[in-house]
């Protein structure tokens, strides 16, 4: 029987095409990718950012799946990577006589992020179903005057239909390291399990379906009085919300986890960290995405 598995690629090369004119400073890209992934049209802000949705054209990830990202951030480039909709992991466990345990779906992304550039990752949120097994893996490289924005959001079952994860695991493994040829520089290392017992404990996510994290890191030498500020903005936010929200304090940067009922309570909070981000890094205000869901837009 032949394998029914995806086995898809996706490489990314950014640059920053600034030619003599001061007009004409924008970063662009060269791809190359095979299915289920697909490249929707980049668009550039004001500042030049490419802002580049990916697609997953197979509608969801089964048992057995391997996807890879593998993005390079050239030299003081600006960039926003992002997808088009939620990705949804199907059940695994139970569904095959041969392999009752299910199979784990894989995702893998490696980037690199050199001199003087900035990525956003920001993409929609992971949907595991019911019995799903998902495991994600993100190796960032980043220089010393570079910075990183990456959002997660994960909803374990489809809670509307009054599903949760049963018997399902989510895994997550992210690393974030400085580009140094002397010793290893570890920025921020995060490893998450998510299944039935987790979902359900008080002490865990206490059956609310939505698990969300934003880690941002920024360059070495950013000042102190301004990310004081932005500390003090993000509480402000924290105030305003009905959902749990934390903040962690990192060496340089920052680390946020949501936890609530809401995958849109969520991405509004995020959006609205995301706004101080820029703000305090002096970028211009970010802008609603036409490739994100059309309700989310309201009262951003």
């Amino acid at each position: 029987m032949a394998n029914s598995s995806w086995e898809g690629n996706c490489l990314l090369n950014f640059f920053n095409n600034k030619s003599s004119s001061e007009k004409d400073d924008k970063t662009i890209f060269k791809s190359k990718f095979t299915s289920p992934y697909k490249l929707l049209k980049c668009s550039h802000d004001r500042e030049g950012r490419c802002i580049l949705p990916i697609l997953h054209t197979a509608g969801g990830l089964v048992g057995g799946d391997l996807l890879e990202i593998d993005a390079k951030i050239g030299i003081n480039s600006k960039v926003l990577l992002t997808t088009s909709s939620a990705q949804k992991v199907y059940g695994s466990v139970g569904r095959s006589k041969i392999n009752p345990k299910g199979a784990f779906a894989l995702q893998k992304t490696t980037i690199n992020i050199l001199d003087g550039s900035h990525l956003e990752y920001l993409p929609q949120e992971t949907i595991v179903f019911a019995n799903g097994l998902y495991s994600q893996e993100f190796k960032i490289s980043i220089s010393d005057n570079s910075s990183f924005l990456f959002t997660d959001l994960i909803r374990l079952g489809r809670s509307s239909a009054g599903e949760s994860i049963e018997n399902g695991v989510f895994r997550s493994k992210l690393e974030i390291i400085r580009n140094c040829n002397l010793y290893d520089d570890w920025e921020f290392v995060d490893q998450i399990e998510l299944n039935k017992f987790s979902f359900e404990a008080k002490s865990g996510m206490d059956s609310m379906p939505v698990f969300g994290s934003l880690i941002w890191i920024c360059k070495k030498d950013f000042p102190k009085t301004k990310f004081k500020e932005l500390e003090k903005n993000i509480k402000m936010i924290f105030k305003q919300n009905n959902n749990y929200l934390s903040l962690g304090t990192l060496e340089n940067g920052l680390s946020i986890r949501f936890l609530g009922t809401s995958s849109q309570d969520a991405r509004k909070s995020f959006f609205s960290i995301w706004r101080q981000i820029r703000a305090v890094c002096g970028f211009c205000k970010p802008e609603y995405q036409g490739v994100w869901p059309l309700q989310d837009s309201i009262n951003y």
